[in-house]
């Protein structure tokens, strides 16, 4: 190849290797700025607030490079922005809370559990460095089988007690310990927290003394005593379930139909010596019919159960405002601490009406309901996290429409869907009950 060939060649490929290098050295602040300009959502002014406070915030941070094959970690800074700003906090706020995911982030913290946990910075001032701690030692923990509502109760009480990191990692071990030993968790975590904050004991020889105890009463054979704590696990089992509301699948594949056995063949007759025999004809084979395959009893539905919301809507009332104020807790599920689809799953459970626990199986759940045709009790749902499905909220009064949800900063409170950053993160309305 002579120079000149070489010399077109190398600037092809030179040209070709600048969009991808331009696309690689992408910085975080670059990135935020990006994603939020296609956020039909925000005006052009809030925009700039947001991200003239990220860059305050994060400093050299904001700099660090976003390779174009691994975002999950500008990711999760996006999602605590955009969870922000669907709770309506102040952009100095937002930033303090997106950096100290960062933070968790930069320390290992698995991403999954950061993005829950860091939304407790939109109650109080949280560090990074604690973030990180909580969402490893809560990884930790139900990757030994912890509940995850009794790990998510540890990261709360260390949240609202401000236990430091040397007491959360101590109660941490002590659970992990117990749960290897096979002992009932939510039993173990109600014996462990209601006795320490009666503040008698130090967390060591509590941890010391919660472990002894469970073991004697494993030999002995004999249910532990408990004190009366109340965590965000403690709800009890909803009685009485009327109707279960499961998320509506794909239909089955067909099953084989059983076969019917052949008939038995007759016996050949024995031949005579004379005359010759006859040739034998051959004996018809009956057709197989397949068995009927049995018809599955139908699933019930509110009709047919005689259920209606004129009936309902009384008591899931009542339960939806029971609830206002309760505190966000990721993973909660009582007047302690809950979340967004724990509280929607409480208001309906307490009526005898169960549905799923996860707002992604909510969705599924019910029927499709347009956005004029909202009424009391239907779910609404909101993609806060750029990624589907991530929040859910109860309709209580179709003028507005005005729902319940449980908001990171504020609990579960009342918010007007016609907002306008409300109405961009919507995406659609599920009915239960008729």
């Amino acid at each position: 190849m002579s120079k000149t060939a070489r010399a077109v060649l190398a600037l092809i490929l030179l040209a070709a290797a600048v969009p991808a290098a331009a696309e690689t050295k992408r910085n975080l602040l670059e990135y935020i700025t990006a994603n939020l300009r296609k956020d039909g959502g925000l005006p052009t002014a809030q925009q700039a607030r947001i991200v003239n406070s990220i860059r305050t915030r994060f400093a050299d941070y904001a700099l660090k490079v976003v390779p174009a094959k691994d975002t999950a970690n500008a990711d999760v800074v996006m999602r605590m922005i955009i969870e922000g700003v669907f709770d309506q906090s102040p952009e100095d706020r937002i930033a303090d809370v997106s950096f100290a995911a960062w933070q968790a982030l930069s320390r290992g913290a698995p991403a999954e559990v950061v993005e829950g946990i860091a939304l407790y910075g939109y109650r109080k001032k949280i560090p990074g460095e604690t973030i990180a701690a909580w969402a490893s030692g809560y990884k930790n923990l139900t990757d030994a089988q912890v509940p995850p509502e009794v790990a998510a109760d540890l990261v709360r009480n260390a949240m609202e007690k401000d236990w430091d990191i040397r007491t959360f990692d101590l109660f941490k071990q002590n659970m992990y310990a117990a749960a290897k030993a096979r002992f009932d968790m939510k039993d173990y975590a109600t014996y462990l927290f209601g006795h320490y904050l009666e503040g008698k004991k130090m967390p060591g020889a509590m941890s010391a003394d919660a472990m002894a105890y469970f073991k004697k009463c494993a030999a002995a054979k004999v249910q532990p005593k408990l004190p009366p704590y109340q965590g965000v696990f403690s709800a009890k089992p909803f009685q009485d379930i009327v109707y279960e509301a499961k998320p509506k699948e794909a239909a089955p594949e067909p099953v084989q139909p059983a076969v019917e056995p052949a008939r038995p063949q007759p016996e050949p007759a024995a031949p005579t010596v004379e005359p010759p025999p006859e040739p034998l004809k051959p004996v018809p084979v009956m057709p197989v019919k397949p068995a009927a395959t049995p018809r599955p009893a139908p699933e019930p539905t509110p009709q047919s159960l005689g259920i209606a919301m004129g009936s309902v809507w009384p008591g899931l009332y009542a339960s939806a405002q029971s609830y206002l104020g309760t505190p966000y807790v990721w993973g909660g599920t009582t007047h302690q601490g809950i979340d967004c689809s724990g509280f929607t799953q409480n208001s309906y459970g307490e009526n005898k009406v169960r549905i799923p626990r996860v707002s992604r199986d909510q969705w599924k759940t019910g029927d499709p309901i347009q956005w004029q045709d909202l009424r009391k009790g239907d779910l609404v749902f909101f993609n806060t996290m750029g990624a589907g499905v991530s929040h859910v909220g109860l309709v209580v009064d179709a003028n507005g429409p005005k729902f319940y949800h449980a908001s990171s900063s504020k609990g579960v409170t009342e918010a007007e869907l016609s907002k306008n950053y409300y109405k961009t993160r919507y995406l659609g309305a599920r009915r239960i009950i008729p």
